[in-house]
């Protein structure tokens, strides 16, 4: 199992574009003066449901390394 940085798996433009999109929506929603409420309903939603995800992938990591560690443990013999 490779274990790569995080650097090399993300694009560098991910983190500028999540950032323009905020301010972005943001901006849209005072201008057309929709209740501030739902802006933050819906980027509240993402922000938990990535980091369910987050949460998720590290629990599936660990699973691989407790799948791996017997075998890796037992060709040492």
């Amino acid at each position: 199992m490779s274990v790569e940085p995080l650097q090399e798996k993300i694009p560098r433009f991910t983190v500028p574009a999540i950032i323009v999109l905020l301010a972005g929506s943001l901006f849209y929603t005072v201008l057309t003066t929709t209740a501030i409420f739902a802006w933050l309903v819906f980027w509240g939603g993402l922000l938990s449901i990535g980091l369910w995800l987050a949460v998720v992938y590290l629990l599936y990591r660990l699973v691989l390394a407790v799948e791996q560690f017997p075998l890796r443990w037992l060709s040492s013999y």
